[in-house]
């Protein structure tokens, strides 16, 4: 009997820990869409200067994601039945309880926790394309002198270094001080997963 009610309760466990951490990465991967849109809608819209364009960027940017990260899990898992407006939301949880921090909770803090390596894959994941582009302009012979540029200012294009996108990266940083304050007195771990994301962004800013 002992033996069956821990074989059942590890299959609920496995399965709740691969639910939390699925919703975690599709966030995420939502946020990089969202973020994409805003950027590809704001260049459709068209704005007069590139100031007024980077902050529509960053707005945009920043309501999508954080409407995404902080507000969706939240939104999705509550029950109002016994409130006045229920906006016919019948989640499992009317309240913050044990339950709610082992899922919502859990969810959102994965999500934060992935914050702190994002970076490094989305530097890797630019750099690769850096690299590719170099070696096809050169014929893959990693000679600079060569290559297949036809203006000084394509070949600058090809081989300078990345472009500063501070957009959505001053998005991100609102996101994960927003979400923090809003969550981080109910998940105090909250606080230093925050403060690790912004030391990590300030060393590959700065690097």
């Amino acid at each position: 009997m002992k033996v069956a009610i821990c074989k059942e309760f590890q299959t609920y466990e496995d399965k709740l820990f691969f639910f939390t951490s699925s919703l975690s990465y599709i966030i995420i991967g939502l946020n990089f869409l969202l973020r994409e849109t805003s950027i590809w809608l704001i260049d459709k819209i068209g704005y007069p200067t590139e100031t007024k364009r980077m902050a529509a960027v960053t707005k945009l940017t920043f309501y999508s994601t954080f409407l995404n990260t902080a507000f969706l899990p939240l939104i999705i898992n509550a029950n109002l039945e016994e409130q006045i407006v229920t906006f016919n939301l019948k989640g499992p949880y009317n309240d913050f309880n044990s339950n709610w921090f082992r899922t919502t909770g859990k969810v959102i803090l994965g999500a934060m926790i992935f914050n702190i390596y994002y970076p490094f894959i989305e530097f890797m994941g630019y750099y690769i394309l850096r690299l590719i582009k170099r070696l096809a302009d050169s014929g893959f012979l990693l000679d600079k002198q060569k290559t297949k540029t036809k203006s000084v200012r394509a070949y600058i294009e090809v081989h300078s270094g990345p472009k500063f996108f501070i957009h959505f990266k001053y998005a991100a940083i609102l996101n994960i001080t927003f979400v923090t304050m809003i969550y981080g007195f109910g998940i105090p771990i909250l606080f230093p997963v925050a403060a690790i994301s912004f030391a990590i962004i300030y060393i590959m800013e700065t690097a």
